[in-house]
């Protein structure tokens, strides 16, 4: 999966060209739009690959000189480092803005101390972005993978089999902090909010793609159950929810990319979202019936992956 992922070359589009990338700017929409597609294809898959890739996106946008030119050559490399962010903690109606994870100066750096659970790539990642709070506010620092105080625990979910989901701890960990002072948390929660969104779009088109086949297909009582109203009108459903989420998302990602004010779009696409996805997911395993629970067909793992859309925070970045 990894060589197949690296053939596609997405850190590249990540990184400026002065560092050996090849973004010339931020394209948002452009990432939405292979976000999309990833998902469409798988949205575990799709989340890994683009972990990554949203740390040097988050970098490249906010990052100091320093960081910049210490982190983001390596993602222009063959074979660029793993990544992910810590942003999620097991607390309940958990909100991004109300971190339990603290952080404090001391010296040059700072140090973090606190929980973070449903991390993609954890363990693997050589570069962890921690959401935590400073001085009454939050803030996103630059944790190295192999520090000293980070540990790991299994935090396996219902879904996103493929990211291999763990709890971090963070104990009196060495940290810098992202950016110079022109950090924009919410902006940064937008954008990841939105890639979960793109993804979820994806694999919602591939749910209906696949019932509107078997639909078509099946057979009951003499005639496909395409015929029956209450299947149709479904899937008609279906359809009508993937547009709006669709067009709520590239509306929000042009925004972002043109430098405007996007947080009640990305907020607007982020509800619409966490509430359609599951339903098409449901109506997904509906549809094939008793078979829909069984990993025969694919709907029960969709259904399973596209729950994690209401719950996750940031993990990826536009």
């Amino acid at each position: 999966m990894r060589a197949a992922a690296l053939e596609l070359g997405l850190n590249f589009y990540a990184v400026p060209e002065a560092l050996g990338g090849m973004a010339a700017e931020q394209a948002v929409v452009n990432n939405m739009l292979m976000a999309e597609d990833l998902g469409y294809g798988d949205f575990s898959l799709g989340a890994v690959l683009l972990a990554p890739m949203g740390v040097a996106n988050a970098l490249t946008r906010w990052g100091s000189q320093a960081q910049q030119e210490k982190f983001l050559p390596a993602f222009a490399d063959e074979n660029p480092p793993a990544a992910a962010f810590a942003i999620n903690e097991a607390t309940p109606a958990f909100d991004p803005n109300v971190l339990a994870t603290r952080a404090h100066r001391a010296g040059d750096s700072y140090v973090l101390n606190g929980e973070k659970s449903l991390v993609l790539l954890a363990q693997q990642a050589e570069l962890l972005l921690v959401a935590a709070e400073l001085d009454g506010a939050p803030a996103v620092f630059l944790v190295e993978g192999g520090s000293e105080g980070l540990a790991f625990q299994e935090d396996p979910g219902m879904g996103l089999k493929a990211g291999s989901t763990m709890k971090l701890r963070l104990t009196d960990v060495r940290a810098d902090r992202l950016g110079e002072g022109d950090f924009d948390y919410q902006a940064f929660l937008d954008l990841g909010a939105l890639a979960w969104c793109a993804l979820a779009v994806g694999t919602c088109q591939a749910v209906m793609d696949y019932v509107v086949q078997y639909a078509n297909e099946r057979i009951a009582f003499g005639e496909p159950i395409s015929h029956r109203q209450s299947v149709a009108f479904l899937i008609a459903d279906m359809a009508i929810e993937i547009d709006a989420m669709r067009l709520l998302v590239w509306n929000a990602a042009a925004l972002a990319e043109a430098g405007k004010p996007f947080h009640r779009e990305a907020y607007l696409a982020r509800l619409l979202t966490a509430e359609k996805a599951m339903k098409i997911g449901n109506d997904g395993v509906q549809i094939i019936g008793g078979h829909g629970f069984t990993k025969e067909h694919p709907v029960e793992r969709w259904y399973r992956d596209l729950r994690s859309v209401a719950i996750m925070h940031s993990g990826l970045h536009a």
